[in-house]
């Protein structure tokens, strides 16, 4: 079905801008992932008319394992009177995040950091306390998964393009409309978009090279250019006119998308590069705190999705769909790590619990170790592998085995 919801937009609970980022796209799966079925009701008023022709995969109709998995989570929130996106801890954190990002910069530039070393040190902690505004603020906000403000989900989230100058903008059309529907599907998931002269070779499709064979060793080395790479890479596409991120179509951004993304550039290049100068500080020095919360976040998110003991889905050629369940696609294509090690669930936002928060990303993050135990069993009873590591180390591990495996040279290669 086919909708207009322009009348609709700033009606809309969940805010306007939402709707925006899913203007001409297929978003079934993600209407599903936050909508009950009153929603559904409400939804049926816009319809227009029917889609003719599709240029994305669907997935076929809900089958019994996703059906008795939403009965169940929902009869336990229900029956525990707990409210899905409520987290009062979120808030503090959140609070106290921003606190400490604020409170590092400052004594970056005081007699707290008179010799190098204090220096440096500070601004590693700065790149780790900017991981988890990324894990907490950035995340949750992005997802709606924090309270029911949309003002204060577009806050938290425009804070990432002031605090890191990445465009938050962006990282939602990547994250949230791509990512989370596509998870791992070649060609429609732009996490795993790579290019013909890609640094690392992550999946069978991409042409084998000779350099591959190192990549186990010299891609996390890479990793921590992650965001520069993000950085510069924002102002490019946007200056040549960006229409896709990876393989989604990105629609043209508002007045007020532009001036976050602007005034976040700006804020960031003076705060981090210019003042720093003027100081007489290099910015080599500053971005130590860039190269931290660059390993940090691309390790978390790597150890999740790009594994050797997930699934990478194919779109069947005959029918240019996908013949897996989303439901079933979210728990085959990620893996968990530490479960019940609140230390760990604290620093990554809760995404050791990845597969949980896929399969029910509105949720607040503290409320995923508990529904955690039911996708578990519900995955037993329907025999869905569920992949689960000890640590985030062997979590690491396993995007490791997956670079030495594809950097293995293929049969018949010379």
């Amino acid at each position: 079905q086919v909708y207009d919801l322009t009348e609709f937009m700033h009606q809309h609970p969940g805010g306007w801008e939402f709707i925006y980022l899913a203007a001409g796209k297929d978003i079934t799966q993600v209407f599903k992932s936050y909508h009950d079925q009153a929603q559904h009701q409400v939804l049926r008023k816009y319809q227009i008319g029917l889609l003719a022709g599709q240029d994305i995969p669907s997935f076929p109709p809900e089958d019994e394992f996703s059906l008795t998995l939403k009965k169940r989570v929902d009869d336990y929130f229900r029956s525990s009177k707990i409210d899905r996106r409520h987290s009062p801890f979120a808030y503090v954190r959140c609070l106290l995040t921003i606190l400490a990002m604020c409170s590092i910069y400052w004594a970056q530039w005081t007699t707290f950091s008179s010799t190098t070393l204090m220096f440096y040190v500070l601004s590693i902690a700065h790149g780790v306390v900017l991981a988890q505004y990324s894990f907490a603020a950035l995340h949750d906000g992005s997802h709606g998964a924090i309270g029911h403000s949309p003002v204060l989900w577009r806050l938290l989230a425009m804070g990432h393009d002031f605090t890191n100058g990445c465009s938050s903008t962006l990282w939602a059309y990547q994250h949230v409309m791509s990512h989370h529907i596509f998870t791992n599907v070649e060609g429609f998931d732009s996490d795993i978009d790579t290019s013909d002269m890609e640094f690392y070779r992550i999946k069978h499709s991409q042409k084998y090279s000779a350099i591959y064979k190192f990549q186990s060793l010299y891609s996390p080395i890479l990793y921590l250019f992650l965001g520069i790479s993000v950085r510069i890479g924002d102002v490019c596409n946007l200056y040549r006119g960006v229409s896709r991120r990876g393989p989604l179509k990105v629609n043209p951004f508002t007045a007020s998308q532009n001036m976050i993304f602007w005034g976040g550039k700006l804020f960031f290049l003076m705060t981090r590069i210019v003042l720093p100068l003027y100081w007489g500080i290099l910015p080599v020095r500053v971005y130590f705190f860039s190269c931290t919360w660059s390993i940090i976040v691309t390790m978390i998110f790597q150890a999740t999705h790009v594994v050797d003991s997930v699934a990478f889905p194919q779109v069947n050629p005959q029918t240019g769909n996908i013949d897996v369940d989303w439901a079933r696609l979210q728990v085959e294509t990620a893996q968990d790590f530490s479960h019940d090690k609140p230390l760990m669930t604290f620093l990554s936002g809760s995404l050791n619990y990845q597969v949980v928060h896929h399969l029910f990303p509105s949720v607040a993050q503290e409320h995923l170790p508990a529904i955690a135990k039911i996708v578990r069993q519900t995955a037993q009873e329907y025999d869905i592998k569920y992949e689960i590591k000890e640590s985030l180390w062997s979590a690491i591990g396993g995007h490791i085995g997956l670079l030495r495996m594809l950097g293995t040279p293929p049969i018949g290669s010379h």
